[in-house]
């Protein structure tokens, strides 16, 4: 189907356009959301994203998955954004934007960096994972947390920075979690 898609984009169907917008606007704009602190630089990034895809459709090739296509030019998309921003950046921002301007991968490396999140996601307490999906894959606050699951911001806060060093200590950067983010609610929303 995204091949099909791709077809169809290269020779200027809007109707094909429209189609790509809805059914991935939702997924770009979770992965995109996680870079950017305000909803208003989320949207704007985000429309970027299928400006590019608008722009360069004849360049695109058919046999590159079209989510790889809008994988890449979020990548782009962010780090653009970023540069762009007026402020001194932090070194976590600097690592940030290195990370995304490195080489892109494979939908194959993506697929394999995400099984290896839920693969040490799952290692660790059923508790602790819990208060940290609550955390980073559905953007609650340490106190809507600690009221549902009746302890206090900071033990939350504690158990969220042990699930993060634990990640860290086996290798996941910033990035690969983000992304294991934006499938997570995706594949949420497709539950329910």
């Amino acid at each position: 189907m995204s091949s099909n898609l791709i077809i169809r984009l290269r020779a200027g169907d809007d109707s094909c356009f429209k189609q790509i917008y809805d059914l991935y606007h939702f997924k770009v704009f979770c992965f995109v959301k996680k870079y950017t602190s305000q909803l208003a630089d989320s949207e704007d990034v985000t429309q970027n994203v299928f400006i590019h895809l608008w722009k360069y459709r004849t360049k695109l090739d058919p046999e590159v998955s079209l989510e790889a296509v809008l994988f890449k030019s979020s990548k782009q998309e962010i780090s653009r954004w970023y540069k762009k921003q007026n402020r001194i950046f932090s070194v976590e921002d600097d690592k940030l934007i290195k990370e995304l301007d490195s080489k892109t991968q494979s939908e194959e490396e993506v697929s394999l960096q995400m099984e290896k999140i839920e693969y040490l996601l799952d290692k660790i307490p059923a508790k602790r994972r819990k208060i940290f999906s609550l955390h980073k894959f559905e953007d609650r606050s340490y106190k809507e947390i600690a009221e549902e699951m009746d302890m206090s911001p900071g033990a939350v806060a504690n158990q969220i920075s042990k699930t993060l060093q634990f990640l860290k200590k086996n290798s996941v950067n910033n990035h690969e979690l983000y992304w294991f983010a934006l499938f997570f609610l995706y594949q949420t929303e497709l539950v329910s």
